[in-house]
């Protein structure tokens, strides 16, 4: 295994985990102005980046460690240092000034991405910074603009905001997430809008100016121009993939329009014995769909037959509250003119989202009328990522709504709404409200 920087890659160093952690620790700032209502009282809080990032860091190395760990264990020989690829059974590594080559019979690229900037918004990593800058933040900003609705953008401005931060959310289009159930969307939107994130939409960037301090930016909102001054501006647009000096062009790899690399079903290139797995290949970019493809490939190339499925790929996104989805999403549903009936369930009405206090959101299931196979299910709420993989096992298998409806849930758990919206869509749900019939 050869790498360029640090074991762990994007997610691990730079993205879901050090982003997960700072999301956890401004939940818990945030929530302490409610603990008073649960009769817990505090004098007063204050949150130290500097303190925290140290804290951050260790749980990143303790993970990095466990990766280099697990490589030992099964004998995989690390490389740090840059490669090449010369042909189909050939790799060069450069280790500063040193260079030597390795012969091999496959091939995988999993270079992953990086964050994607703007013509007027180039990264200075100072003031026009990526998501990988606002996660070694050692002060919170008075003010931000995050340029782009999606889920990077969402999830660290939703974060400084509760931690204190004025943040402004720029989004190009009509619609905050596109892809994601605009129902469970809107519950999220008035939920960040609650706690002071302005949100834009049909908004673009027109022009910037930077001082020592401050960033002018004059912002088009629906027509009318706005000019306003932020000490950061987040840029989250998406990713761009890392091609560059692989050796793509001499081998004749293909790569998409969009900069990604082509890939086949069995994740192969257009070169045989060369596949790609990951962010490399394109959207979704999602550290789960990588590392399952990883394992799927090494099933592959070693001959071993495998029932593993990249399929119903999940998406989990950690706002406020979380959004979680996978599968069929109602407006989908509408647009093939498919024969669904839909149960969904406020969290409202769950006994452990009330006693957590946490009451935000529903849960939504989308079911074939005619086979009563589940087609989807879409979460809003309280740890709606720890709910949603019981529903990416039943799409995986096939299950009936049935399935889920026969189910023992404990009580009390947010896993009930899932079995409740079941219910729902069978028009038999007990705990929730009922027109009556004549």
């Amino acid at each position: 295994m050869i790498e360029n920087d640090k074991l762990g890659g994007e997610c691990l160093n730079y993205g879901c985990i050090p982003s997960k952690a700072m999301i956890n620790t401004s939940d818990l700032y945030h929530n302490m102005n409610e603990l008073a209502e649960q009769g817990i009282e505090l004098n007063s809080s204050k949150i130290n980046l500097i303190t925290f990032q140290t804290w951050k860091n260790s749980v990143v190395k303790k993970l990095r460690g466990g990766i280099e760990l697990l490589c030992k264990n099964y004998n995989v020989d690390i490389i740090f240092g840059r490669a090449k690829i010369k042909n189909m059974n050939l790799v060069e590594i450069t280790q500063g000034d040193k260079k030597f080559e390795i012969s091999t019979e496959n091939i995988i690229i999993a270079t992953g991405s990086r964050a994607k900037d703007l013509e007027n918004l180039k990264f200075d990593h100072k003031q026009i910074v990526s998501a990988k800058d606002v996660l070694e933040f050692d002060k919170v900003p008075e003010t931000m603009l995050v340029v782009g609705g999606g889920a990077i953008g969402l999830e660290l401005g939703t974060s400084l905001a509760k931690l204190g931060t004025k943040v402004t959310v720029v989004e190009i289009e009509d619609k905050l997430l596109p892809g994601i159930e605009q129902d469970l969307v809107q519950v999220m939107e008035k939920s960040i809008t609650s706690i002071g994130v302005r949100v834009m939409l049909n908004s673009k960037i027109t022009d910037v100016n930077k001082s020592s301090l401050k960033v002018v930016v004059s912002i088009n909102n629906n027509g009318e121009d706005i000019v306003e001054e932020f000490d950061k501006i987040l840029v989250a647009v998406g990713r761009q993939a890392n091609i560059e000096n692989l050796g793509l062009d001499e081998n004749k790899i293909k790569v998409e329009t969009n900069g990604f690399i082509q890939v086949d079903e069995s994740l192969q290139t257009n070169i045989p014995g060369i596949y790609a797995i990951g962010d490399v290949t394109g959207p979704p970019w999602l550290a789960h769909k990588a590392s399952m493809q990883g394992i799927k490939l090494a099933y592959q190339i070693a001959k071993i037959p495998t029932k593993i499925q990249i399929k119903n790929i999940p998406y989990a996104i950690y706002t406020e509250p979380e959004i979680a989805s996978v599968g069929l999403t109602e407006e989908e549903a509408n647009i093939n003119k498919l024969n669904v009936s839909v149960g969904k369930v406020q969290l409202a009405a769950n006994a452990r989202a009330l006693t957590t206090n946490q009451t935000k959101g529903f849960a939504k299931v989308i079911v074939d009328k005619d086979t009563h196979k589940i087609l989807g299910v879409h979460i809003v709420g309280n740890n709606a990522s720890n709910l949603i993989s019981e529903a990416i096992l039943g799409l995986n298998i096939g299950m009936s709504v049935e399935d889920i409806e026969s189910t023992i849930h404990p009580h009390p758990t947010l896993t009930e709404a899932l079995f409740e919206a079941a219910q729902a869509s069978l028009d038999r749900s007990v705990h929730t409200f009922r027109k009556k019939t004549s």
